[in-house]
């Protein structure tokens, strides 16, 4: 799974304005917000939201749309 330093680091490639810290804040807020849930396969249910994040951010997205995903 994707780790937050990795996604900021993706981002702050593309866009040095990027906010690490509402980033950061945001990852932080799914992890807290999905603890426990797990997917059918086993993994976190965490994982998939920030795949998706990291996608976008591997398409050189603004910050609200990744923070969305």
């Amino acid at each position: 799974m994707v780790d937050a330093q990795e996604l900021i680091d993706c981002v702050a490639r593309y866009n040095p304005k990027s906010s690490r810290a509402l980033l950061l804040s945001a990852f932080n807020y799914g992890q807290e917000k999905h603890e426990g849930q797990l997917r059918r396969s086993g993994e976190p249910y965490f994982s998939h939201p920030v795949s998706v994040a990291m996608i976008l951010a591997e398409q050189k997205l603004d910050d609200a749309s990744i923070i969305t995903a």
